[in-house]
């Protein structure tokens, strides 16, 4: 059953959505903000460059309409592209070098790029139901590297994934420490955003001290 919160929720999700199709140049960034605050109250970072445009922020929140209109609410990201693939990690460390030069010397795109290289970077899919390590395309030993077989995971909604994985605080947000998520199950860096046109969970080790 949806909650008093969830629908209230949901109708704020589908105003900001009308806002955000509906805006031009001049007041997308006040719409944007409005469906930041959306996001937030989902627990979610609205602050993370992947999730700066209209368009992302778009998708999301259709996503999170689509999860509270319904009571089983099984979560989809719309055509999924093969996280399998090595077009997939071609798109990925391209969105990650261009994400690492806006952020300037440091930042969660910097270690995730930095994982990826070091082949620590796990990218997860749970309503395709699907896990894999990511690889850099660019490493020589990776060259006749079409494609690699993912790990079979449950398959479930993006609400209950990020429930089992994330820890939310008493605000309700989750809970970040040194701007990154903690994964509950392994203790690993997380993040959760858009790549490409769908939405991924991605982990990586936790930097250790020296």
């Amino acid at each position: 059953m949806v909650s008093a919160l969830d629908s209230t929720r949901l109708v704020s999700a589908q105003y900001a959505l009308k806002n955000l199709r509906s805006s031009d140049d001049s007041s997308q960034d006040s719409q944007s903000s409005s469906a930041a605050g959306i996001l937030s109250s989902y627990g979610l970072d609205p602050s993370s460059a992947s999730l700066l445009s209209n368009q992302a922020l778009s998708g999301l929140l259709d996503t999170l309409s689509s999860n509270n209109a319904t009571s089983d609410a099984t979560d989809t990201t719309g055509g999924s592209a093969d996280v399998t693939s090595a077009s997939f990690m071609s798109m990925l460390k391209q969105q990650l070098q261009d994400a690492a030069a806006a952020e300037g010397e440091s930042g969660k795109a910097h270690d995730m790029l930095a994982a990826l290289e070091a082949s620590t970077l796990n990218i997860t899919d749970p309503t395709q139901g699907v896990s894999i390590a990511a690889w850099d395309v660019d490493d020589s030993d990776e060259a006749n590297t079409e494609s690699k077989v993912g790990k079979d995971i449950d398959v479930s909604g993006w609400s209950d994934f990020l429930d089992a994985h994330l820890e939310r605080g008493s605000d309700g947000a989750f809970v970040k420490e040194s701007g990154s998520y903690v994964d509950q199950t392994n203790d690993s860096n997380a993040f959760f955003g858009l790549i490409g046109s769908n939405y991924y969970y991605l982990s990586w080790p936790q930097a250790t001290s020296k």
